[in-house]
Formats: C-alpha cells, structure tokens, sequence
C-alpha cells in the first residue's frame, strides 16, 4: 500500500502559510466541543489567546488616545509660539511631546508583534483541538462499529425468535384445529370453560 505524501509531515509544518481564522471568535471552532466541554489544556491555550486579543486590542486604543494626545499638544505648542509663555511652560510640552511620541513607539512596536503571537497561539490551539477532537472522533467511531455489530446480532436473534413465534402460533392453531375436529365442537368448549 503506498503511504500519503503528508503522512509522516507533523501538523504544524501542514498548517505553515495557510490562513487560519482566530478560533476562539469562529463558532465552528466551539461546536467541535458539544456542551462546551473543552479539555484543560484547550482552555488554558483559549485564555493564552483570548489575553492576546485583548491586549492587541488595549494597545490599538492606547495608540489612537496616544495619537489624539500629541496631536491636541502640537496644536497647543504651535498656538502658543506666537504667545510668550515662559521657557518653562514650552519646555514642559515639548518634553511631554517628547515622552508622548516614545511611548506611542514603544506601543506601536509591541502592536507588531502581537499579530504572530496570536498566530502561534491560535496554531498551537488548532493542533491541540485538532489532535483531541480527532481521537474523540475515532473513539465514537469504534464505538459505533461497536455498536453496529451488537445490533446485527440482535436483528439476528430477533429473526429467529419471530420465526420461532410464527412456528409456534401455526403449531397451536394446528394443534387446536385438531383437537376440535378429532373431539367436537362441545368437548372442545368445556376445554376452553376449563370445566373438564
């Protein structure tokens, strides 16, 4: 028999360059698991992820607050060059412009690199499912086969005790025809009155 090209390929290396949606947010993904029964080590990889997503989503709004802070201190700052304001009060925006822009930087770099955190951590969670799922399914399907089997011998046993039935109806309805016709109709009825 020859043996499938990906046989012996591990899954993660199958999974390299195709895109895979966020699990946790498809409702494909939660009805893998009826009654929402996930084993532990699936939710421990569901909560590394769902804290991922949250963060990214922390950071892309600290970004925009960010961005809506710098932009109202330039304004102040470019409004404020014509006015004389004291040295003190200009160094203390630019300084705070300053601090504004490296914290927009340092969001902004670890907003890069959340994307492939949460690619790896939604591969490592398909792996994982993919691997439960898959030996819950040949699990049932054994059980099935299982069951399958006792069935057919049941049915087969049905078969014989209905065929049993019928011989057994036809043998006392033979049985009763001929005692009616050997005895008579009146012994027969004291039989049947159980008064003999």
């Amino acid at each position: 028999m020859k043996k499938n090209a990906t046989e012996n390929i591990p899954v993660e290396e199958l999974l390299k360059g195709k895109k895979i949606p966020i699990l946790v947010l498809d409702q494909r993904w939660h009805k893998l698991f009826p009654g929402g029964k996930k084993p532990a080590d699936i939710q421990v990889l569901e909560k590394e992820l769902n804290e991922l997503l949250k963060e990214q989503g922390k950071r892309v709004n600290t970004i925009k607050g960010l961005k809506t802070g710098k932009k109202k201190l330039m304004d102040a700052i470019v409004s404020g060059m014509n006015e004389e304001n004291s040295d003190k009060k200009k160094n203390k925006q630019q300084k705070l412009l300053m601090e504004t822009k490296e914290r927009i930087e340092t969001e902004s770099e670890r907003l890069m690199d959340l994307p492939y955190e949460i690619k790896n951590a939604n591969e490592r969670l398909l792996v994982t499912g993919i691997r439960y799922c898959y030996d819950e399914w040949k699990n049932r399907n054994e059980e099935l086969s299982d069951l399958s089997g006792e069935i057919d011998i049941m049915r087969e046993q049905l078969k014989e005790k209905v065929a049993y039935k019928v011989e057994l109806e036809e043998s006392l309805d033979s049985t009763y025809s001929l005692m009616h016709a050997l005895l008579g109709r009146e012994v027969m009825n004291l039989f049947d009155k159980n008064k003999i």
